[in-house]
């Protein structure tokens, strides 16, 4: 599963950072997002549904999941995978479809060579 990292905001230029398994070999990968998802990601990255919440970090993983937004033709909602510890659940976020096009990509990418230049260091 791809997993949410980080978001971002440098020199107005906004983007997400995720990790992703492609062959063997985790990466991370961060790419330019719209200014609309900034927020929404924050959102989730700043989620804390389990009590004790300073006692592990959470991760959020996208669980490749989504259904249309009937409201707004340019919205989905997408299942996270929320883990801490030994707990987790899924839960439903609202982002744009741009967005969750680039997750369902790069869930099918077979070679690295496709996304060198978002491979972070």
């Amino acid at each position: 599963m791809i997993e949410l990292l980080d978001v971002s905001k440098e020199n107005n230029v906004f983007s997400s950072l995720i990790r992703h398994q492609i062959h063997e070999e985790l990466y991370k990968l961060k790419f330019g997002i719209l200014v609309s998802d900034y927020g929404r990601l924050k959102q989730i990255l700043e989620f804390r549904p389990f009590e004790n919440t300073g006692v592990a970090p959470y991760r959020y993983f996208f669980a490749t999941s989504y259904r249309n937004d009937t409201d707004n033709e340019d919205l989905a909602f997408i299942s996270v995978r929320v883990e801490q510890l030994a707990r987790h659940k899924q839960f439903e976020f609202k982002l744009s479809k741009k967005y969750i096009s680039n997750l369902l990509w790069f869930s099918q990418l077979k070679d690295s060579k496709e996304v060198e230049n978002l491979i972070e260091k």
